[in-house]
């Protein structure tokens, strides 16, 4: 429950930093639509920024050489 709310209190921030840079008045009909176009496009980056950061975390490799490792160990003793 607890990540539930922080994820919903970063939207909303994220929200206010969008309404706040553009000076946007969310009772302006369309000043709303350009908040909703300009909401909805940040998210979309949002995704696509994790998906190619996940897709690059995911192809790393993680696991050290062992022979790098064994050869390393043996020489420092």
């Amino acid at each position: 429950m607890r990540i539930f709310l922080i994820f919903l209190l970063f939207l909303f921030l994220s929200a206010l930093v969008i309404v706040s840079n553009d000076n946007l008045h969310l009772k302006n009909k369309n000043e709303a639509m350009q908040f909703g176009r300009l909401y909805y496009s940040w998210l979309l980056n949002l995704g696509y920024n994790t998906y190619k950061t996940t897709g690059y975390i995911v192809k790393f490799d993680w696991l050290p050489n062992q022979n790098n490792s064994l050869n390393n160990t043996n020489e420092s003793k």
